[in-house]
């Protein structure tokens, strides 16, 4: 899949621009502040409905305007062409989309049309950072390929903020503590399945993420990924019974607390170098390899479920790898993905081939130049 165009209206510093892709390398160069992320961010917003920086929909209208529109000529598997739109109305404070002209009911049918993977500064945050980072990658990963998973992801969401307000109603004497088992019950059915998904994908993640780590550091170290979760125990998965009962114990601590104390959304994964924790014992460039590992291993997944590679975003990332990262990363893209790729001048790129197989696009405050 590849996307011809994108046309931006009202959108961050973007007033009215046109911009057309090569289904194979851009690269969108422009000093900083100019709009080169925005650019990348309008293609993750027509893949995900959101942004990449988890920016509210009202930072990314244009100032003193009222709404945005992005819309994206996108060529999917087996060449069939949509037009993707997504627009915002600070004043309706409501979010729409269109498949073709026609609108989208529900946001999240729109969601994994087209498919992206990103990869930014901010990422190399995953390894070290919150738990709720690691989560997030796991759920816009397997939300763009599965709808089942975005819908039960979604209705965990729901039930898991109605049971947290229940134990606090109890807590305060609102309510009697018989009237959240109903709730615990659904909880634990919908944990069960967005666990059981996200763990056999991290299994099939790992093969993928080993083998290319080993590339890059010629085979020196062993890096491997493994997910951490309340519902898991050697390699078994709590059945919906079993979350239920667990969740009952627990229940007078919970409702001294207000929260829901175990579950997927207290989950995490684990990045691990020689059986070891990389949060606690890589060194910045060992992190970098394992980053960008992950990324190309999600590259990899993506197409193994969906027969079709995803647009791979590289926002600002040159800057954070060395030469020789650089130009693996380019080399594994070859001309199976369309990628575009952000930095501040064309002379930092690794060029390995023929110069005129990359697409330049040149962005100065918010135009095509």
């Amino acid at each position: 899949m590849w996307v011809e165009s994108v046309r931006l209206r009202n959108f961050r510093n973007y007033f009215a621009e046109d911009v057309s892709f090569s289904p194979h390398i851009n690269l969108i160069v422009g000093s900083n502040g100019e709009g080169k992320s925005n650019l990348l961010e309008s293609l993750f917003l027509l893949a995900t409905t959101k942004s990449y920086r988890q920016a509210h929909e009202k930072d990314m209208v244009f100032i003193d305007r009222d709404n945005f529109y992005v819309s994206g000529e996108a060529v999917l598997q087996g060449n069939i062409k949509h037009t993707l739109e997504i627009s915002y109305s600070q004043k309706q404070n409501k979010k729409q989309a269109k498949v073709s002209g026609v609108p989208v009911v529900r946001l999240a049918d729109f969601i994994g049309i087209l498919n992206v993977v990103c990869f930014s500064p901010d990422d190399l945050n995953i390894i070290k950072g919150a738990p709720g980072l690691r989560r997030r990658f796991l759920d816009i990963l397997l939300s763009q390929i599965d709808r089942v998973y975005l819908s039960v992801l979604q209705q965990y969401g729901r039930v898991l903020r109605q049971r947290n307000e229940c134990l606090k109603a109890v807590q305060r004497g609102r309510m009697r503590p018989t009237e959240i088992w109903p709730w615990t019950e659904q909880l634990a059915t919908l944990a069960c399945q967005v666990t059981e998904r996200r763990f056999k994908a991290v299994n099939e993640l790992t093969t993928s993420y080993a083998a290319i780590s080993k590339g890059i550091n010629q085979g020196k170290e062993n890096l491997s990924l493994k997910y951490m979760s309340s519902l898991v125990k050697n390699s078994h998965l709590y059945t919906p019974i079993e979350v239920t009962e667990s969740l009952q114990r627990r229940q007078t601590e919970e409702v001294a607390r207000g929260i829901t104390t175990i579950g997927p959304h207290r989950d995490d994964l684990f990045f691990l170098i020689n059986g070891l924790s990389a949060a606690d014992y890589a060194s910045q460039g060992q992190q970098r390899t394992a980053v960008l590992s992950l990324k190309l291993a999600e590259l990899e997944y993506m197409y193994k479920v969906t027969g079709d590679y995803p647009i791979l975003l590289l926002d600002d990332v040159f800057s954070e790898l060395d030469q020789k990262r650089r130009q693996l990363l380019l080399a594994t893209l070859s001309d199976r993905v369309q990628a575009l790729i952000t930095g501040t001048e064309t002379l930092e790129w690794p060029w390995s081939g023929d110069r005129e197989y990359c697409n330049i696009i040149n962005i100065r405050q918010g135009k095509v130049i």
